[in-house]
């Protein structure tokens, strides 16, 4: 089940939001005041979804701070009356802007959007994470490879075969090896 917020000026208001979405697809948290919505961990919803203004303030500095702080998608509802300036401020924070009123379908769209860019986020993540580790590792590679060549003159298949060689026989990570020949090799 996917953990949602929605906040909106009065609890009778959070109600109704949360009544559009229908029971049973989200797990639902219904707040009132920036105030409170600044204390949670964002990172714990798929997304948010708030209707300015709450009840002690407009929200657009909120929805640049969660922009700022967290990366979790946001969805503002906004008056007719917005200014050009609020909605440059919302667009610069990335929220998906949805001026009132709001048809159910519409913003049952907006919940299933954004908490399926919640979930691509998340993926994309852990595939640069992946990637950055990748990158790390032919770094400490490379480095080690070339400190065998320059110091011992090895070849560089040759410094890879010992590499390899050395983690297979210490029965270690081939990261272990290489960092201790760099931290050996660069006295």
């Amino acid at each position: 089940m996917k953990n949602i917020l929605i906040a909106a000026r009065t609890e009778s208001a959070c109600k109704a939001y949360a009544e559009m979405l229908g029971s049973g697809v989200f797990r639902i948290t219904e707040m009132t005041d920036a105030g409170s919505i600044r204390c949670l961990d964002m990172s714990a919803y798929s997304a948010a979804l708030i209707s300015l203004p709450l009840a002690d303030e407009t929200g657009t500095a909120l929805i640049e701070e969660l922009h700022e702080r967290f990366d979790t998608p946001l969805g503002v509802l906004v008056r007719q009356d917005v200014t050009e300036t609020q909605l440059k401020r919302l667009s610069d924070a990335n929220a998906y802007i949805l001026k009132k009123p709001v048809s159910r379908s519409n913003y049952r769209l907006a919940a299933e959007l954004l908490t399926s860019f919640s979930k691509n986020n998340a993926d994309m993540k852990e595939r640069i994470k992946a990637l950055e580790r990748k990158n790390s590792e032919i770094k400490l590679m490379s480095r080690a490879k070339l400190l065998l060549m320059q110091v011992n003159g090895l070849s560089e298949d040759d410094a890879h075969k010992h590499i390899l060689h050395s983690a297979m026989n210490r029965q270690t990570s081939i990261d272990a090896v290489c960092k201790e020949i760099i931290k050996e090799l660069q006295r």
